[in-house]
């Protein structure tokens, strides 16, 4: 079974979210069998930067990745999640 790598975008509430404690929070929640690869910052407007997390999942997840945003979703200072891209990682 293969593992796939999704491209979360995480919208912090506000701009004083600092988001390395926020990688951090993720990297602690993810399930087994999820790791988080990387991690980078985009610039939105005004200060406020997203958190672009990369993971690594199973490919044959129940639910696919609606499991995977919820839990970001839930986080304390996460405005929103969203899933920007998927895809299949070939070993």
């Amino acid at each position: 079974m293969a593992d796939v790598l999704v491209i979360l975008k995480v919208f912090p509430e506000s701009d004083e979210i600092n988001l390395t404690q926020l990688s951090e929070e993720i990297k602690k929640r993810l399930p087994e069998g999820y790791r988080l690869v990387k991690n980078e910052t985009e610039p939105i407007a005004y200060g406020l930067k997203a958190l672009i997390a990369y993971i690594q999942m199973p490919e044959n997840t129940e639910g696919g990745t609606d499991k995977l945003e919820e839990l970001v979703n839930g986080i304390e200072g996460v405005s929103h999640a969203e899933v920007v891209n998927v895809t299949r990682l070939g070993f």
